[in-house]
């Protein structure tokens, strides 16, 4: 089930035993964790808490923005063993067959995972060569990115300079 937008970022907690009824707002950013409880008892019932709930979520989106790239696909992690952003060294599976392989990873903007995988064996390609293809893959991958990053830039700023007047007619016709 997709969660529902209106309360990103923030969940209920009601714990009978602490007697504890109220909403939480969360969110974290570059490893900040920022977080506020709102009691129904102290904000005059659940719906009035929500509220209250929601202003404070959109004031901290406002003061703490999502950064457009740059997420923790972006990041290295201490688990990382390849020594690279989004290139590990998995076991894929396939018709009943396993085989070892070395991945790469990225998020389009438009939010579609891509991954490519570069098999490895003993008598066929070397697990050197193949982690080699799956850098270069990841690289070559937000390369891609970028350049649709920079097109999306392009576009908007000639779009503003462009004076932004209609230029089809019916675009200028009042509507009936």
């Amino acid at each position: 089930m997709a969660k529902v937008r209106v309360l990103r970022h923030i969940s209920r907690i009601d714990q009978e035993r602490r007697n504890q009824h109220g909403w939480w707002v969360r969110i974290q950013r570059q490893g900040e964790k920022i977080h506020r409880f709102f009691s129904d008892k102290a904000h005059g019932g659940k719906g009035m808490a929500l509220d209250e709930a929601k202003r404070h979520r959109d004031a901290l989106l406002l003061l703490y923005p999502k950064p457009e790239y740059g997420n923790m696909f972006n990041r290295a992690s201490s688990r990382n063993t390849s020594g690279r952003a989004g290139v590990h060294r998995t076991i894929s599976r396939k018709r009943g067959r396993v085989y070892e392989v070395w991945q790469a990873g990225w998020v389009l903007p438009d939010g579609k995972h891509v991954n490519r995988k570069f098999h490895f064996s003993p008598d066929g390609t070397s697990e050197r060569d193949a982690k080699r293809k799956a850098i270069r893959a990841r690289a070559e991958g937000l390369a891609m990115i970028e350049k649709m990053r920079r097109a999306k830039k392009t576009k908007r700023t000639t779009v503003k300079q462009a004076g932004k007047k209609p230029t089809h007619r019916m675009a200028t016709k009042k509507r009936r």
